[in-house]
């Protein structure tokens, strides 16, 4: 008889390693803990104060939940991580396009994964940095990690976004609502209408349900992340419960159906990209690409969508080491501690990006820390936990 997915029994404590404390990363350490994921939380940041207080306002609910150990650590950390998150990047201006972060954040997210794939070669890399189709990509091609140990949030969110308001529109609870968002986690999105339905009915039959209002959600759906960056600044809380359900499901080997961004080998007549698609998460990672019958229409809009991430890719460079590494027939060079800290300059910069927030992780250690949250509590060892 096969193990029922959702009761798989770790071996050792969870950890998860967050590196990026700014409010996507922050948040989405809290969510960890309120959720009751990880059994140990790792913050790394390059600004090691800010890295420090998060774990320490996190460790003063510790007497309101259940016990989790939190702390401020550095890239040893990693070794033993079961799920690195990287939230590291710079911010996403108001107006600014996702793809126009391209550059800006290659260098930084490309030097992490570098970093996490050489000293934690069994860890899952779920990146939240964007544009996150792109960064994903970088990461898997720098970290030299099999493609499905490495994915992103990819629309994930979107697709929260979008039941969100056809269950509004419809007056239904959006848990009843099943349907997805696809494509680049950007501007190139779109809806599978032709797969939408509620309790078996297809939402294009939808009585009441017209085309103007299928359209309007599209819309807004597209534009949220835009709207409330110019309103607020940044978006936190709904991309770090994304990242959260995630989580969850590589931790506890849920295989559960989720839009993440994942690597298409001919799924779609597409290959070779990163893309938000619906896919089967599990303790391994990408389990399975789910290859959902599409429109002929919603298939153009896929694989239009592809072409313009994969040119985005090429565009940082990593595919041309990737050519230059299958000529050479050895893995793409990893990037060294002095390399890692030298590109300290670059990510120290303050600000989040929607879905991808905060600075960068390093393995300096500030002068004058606060050390009492700065290392792995000590602790006597403990079962692992029953999930």
């Amino acid at each position: 008889m096969e193990r029922t997915p959702g009761h798989f029994v770790p071996s050792k404590p969870v950890r998860v390693v967050v590196i990026g404390a700014g409010f996507v990363g922050s948040t989405y350490a809290y969510t960890l803990l309120l959720h009751d994921i990880a059994d140990e939380i790792c913050i790394i940041d390059v600004n090691r104060d800010k890295a420090v207080g998060q774990a320490m306002d996190l460790n003063h609910s510790m007497p309101l939940l259940k016990r989790t150990e939190i702390w401020a650590g550095d890239m040893d950390d990693v070794r033993d991580a079961d799920v690195v998150m990287i939230a590291a990047g710079v911010n996403q201006k108001p107006g600014e396009t996702r793809m126009d972060l391209l550059r800006r954040n290659a260098e930084i997210v490309g030097n992490v994964a570098s970093e996490v794939g050489r000293i934690a070669r069994n860890a899952i890399i779920l990146v939240a940095t964007n544009p996150v189709d792109v960064m994903t990509q970088v990461s898997m091609i720098r970290s030299g990690l099999p493609p499905s140990r490495v994915m992103g949030s990819g629309t994930a969110l979107d697709t929260a976004r979008l039941r969100y308001l056809v269950g509004r529109e419809l007056g239904l609870d959006p848990r009843s609502v099943h349907a997805f968002v696809m494509g680049e986690h950007g501007d190139s999105e779109f809806v599978a209408w032709s797969r939408a339905s509620v309790a078996g009915i297809d939402l294009l039959d939808w009585d009441g349900f017209y085309d103007a209002a299928r359209k309007r959600i599209e819309s807004e759906v597209r534009g949220a992340a835009y709207e409330v960056i110019e309103k607020k600044g940044a978006t936190y809380f709904a991309p770090a419960m994304a990242l959260m359900r995630i989580t969850e499901a590589v931790v506890k080997d849920l295989r559960t159906v989720i839009s993440v961004s994942a690597y298409l080998e001919g799924e779609y007549g597409i290959y070779d990209v990163y893309l938000g698609v619906p896919a089967v998460v599990g303790r391994e990672g990408i389990l399975r690409v789910l290859e959902t019958p599409l429109s002929r229409e919603e298939l153009g809009k896929l694989q239009d969508s592809g072409r313009i991430v994969r040119d985005a890719v090429e565009s940082t460079g990593a595919l041309t080491e990737v050519l230059e590494m299958t000529a050479r027939r050895q893995k793409p060079a990893l990037v060294g501690a002095s390399a890692f800290e030298a590109s300290e300059e670059i990510w120290n910069t303050v600000g989040d990006t929607e879905t991808g927030a905060g600075t960068s992780a390093s393995t300096a250690v500030g002068a004058g820390a606060d050390t009492r949250y700065g290392s792995k509590p000590k602790r006597a060892m403990r079962k692992p936990r029953q999930l």
